[in-house]
């Protein structure tokens, strides 16, 4: 079973557009909510579709697929509609096959609390999972990570990607916006003094 976040980390979508699927009803989930596999091949066909469909035909869509699966792991595809037919066949398989060897590479991090301060690392190294992942996320070339950590491979780069979206932190860091505002009292203040000086300077005058 997977979480809402594992989901959209797995099936690249937005977070909010599996809590949307949650929501309307077309996905079922238990409380807190819990995705199962065929929940996860919906969310990427759907991601594939790039289409908008009313929720009706989505939970269509979601019910085929799932009854299908059950009855079948090999199924090559199903049609929703006249002019909507879905391959599933290769979605079901990249998708297993991608959760399979993040299960195994997640395995194989270590999170201890004299290393990092018990941040998740790689293993043999002080490199964490999440420093990695985000500078992936806010654009870091693969190249460059490689260069600055050559023990990493490829699978390190895109299950940290993964990783972070899959698991996000707790709560909200501080950010330069907070300490803009810390800072704005002083400025606004100083730039005032100098209007301030202006003035007298042109009373005297």
């Amino acid at each position: 079973m997977f979480t809402p976040a594992e989901a959209a980390a797995f099936v690249d979508l937005p977070p909010k557009r599996v809590h949307k699927e949650i929501e309307k009803k077309v996905i079922g989930a238990d409380k807190p909510p819990r995705l199962d596999f065929f929940a996860l091949v919906y969310l990427r066909a759907l991601k594939l579709l790039d289409i908008e469909l009313p929720v009706q035909t989505r939970a269509e869509i979601y019910r085929q697929l799932g009854d299908a699966l059950r009855r079948s792991e090999s199924v090559d595809e199903i049609e929703v509609a006249k002019l909507l037919t879905l391959h599933v066949a290769t979605v079901t398989k990249e998708l297993a096959s991608k959760v399979e060897r993040f299960q195994r590479w997640r395995e194989g991090l270590v999170s201890n609390p004299e290393i990092m301060a018990g941040e998740t690392v790689f293993p043999n190294s002080r490199v964490t999972v999440r420093g990695v992942g985000g500078r992936l996320e806010r654009g870091e070339i693969p190249e460059v990570l490689l260069e600055d950590y050559p023990q990493l491979t490829q699978d390190d780069l895109e299950f940290a990607r993964l990783f972070v979206r899959a698991y996000p932190r707790v709560g909200r860091p501080p950010t330069d916006r907070s300490s803009a505002h810390r800072r704005r009292p002083l400025a606004v203040g100083r730039a005032k003094a100098r209007q301030r000086g202006r003035h007298r300077r042109g009373a005297r005058s």
